[in-house]
């Protein structure tokens, strides 16, 4: 039997990235691009489970949560939050939410995550569905104060790059110019840095950094810079066929 996913995310590419999780199993996704339209098509999808972005239009993942429970008790309902964005664990236990994800996610994590809430969700559910009636409208509150300061993750600072930002910080004193406008003949013995040491160098700030700090920030910017691509690409198609 198919199974439906209800996907609130403002996002083209997480909605992609989500469908193509799903492709080859048993379920069928239903993507809409706000909180707003994910509460309004709740009793039209009747969804298995739902999945949706802490932060997005309309109304965020909690009020989407929140509606959920009183319009369709028993389904779970997933949160998804940005690596660099705060997560109030109180407000999504207060409105029933029945877990979170972070992104960046593997695609078998959430496949995983998703089979466990079905499996864990109440045998009477899907049998209620079918016999339902209309539910009262959930209005959409306001949004809630978010999560405070504290809360917020901490990131470590990386020892080696301390003078490279202290050497780019407001309070470091402005570089003093050059005292003649004339290049000066370099020194005796002094030598330029042949290809192989840059490449040395660029690779041992590769290293100091990081590899788990480049994925969270390509994270943060590739899907962003995907679907501007894809927009444009799709403004192109409408204007070849008018």
């Amino acid at each position: 039997m198919t199974r439906t996913i209800l996907l609130a995310d403002d996002s083209v590419t997480i909605q992609k990235v989500v469908e193509l999780t799903f492709l080859d199993e048993d379920f069928r996704v239903v993507a809409v691009g706000d909180g707003a339209e994910a509460i309004g098509r709740l009793q039209e999808v009747r969804p298995e489970l739902v999945i949706a972005d802490v932060h997005m239009p309309g109304a965020d993942g909690y009020e989407v949560a929140d509606a959920v429970a009183k319009t369709l008790p028993g389904t779970p309902t997933l949160l998804l939050v940005g690596t660099f964005e705060v997560f109030d664990t109180e407000r999504a236990a207060a409105v029933g939410a029945a877990g979170h994800l972070k992104k960046p996610f593997d695609s078998q994590d959430l496949l995983r995550r998703a089979k466990e809430l079905l499996a864990g969700a109440p045998a009477q559910a899907a049998a209620r569905r079918e016999t339902i009636g209309p539910a009262t409208p959930v209005p959409v509150a306001p949004a809630e104060a978010s999560a405070t300061f504290e809360e917020m993750p901490v990131f470590e600072p990386v020892p080696a790059l301390e003078p490279v930002v202290a050497a780019f910080s407001p309070a470091a004193p402005a570089p003093a110019p050059p005292p003649v406008a004339v290049p000066l003949p370099a020194p005796a013995g002094a030598a330029s840095l042949s290809d192989a040491e840059v490449e040395r160098i660029a690779a041992r700030v590769a290293e100091l950094i990081g590899d788990r700090v480049v994925r969270d920030v390509a994270w943060e910017v590739v899907p962003d810079l995907a679907e501007v691509l894809l927009k444009a690409r799709i403004r192109e198609l409408e204007a070849s066929v008018e």
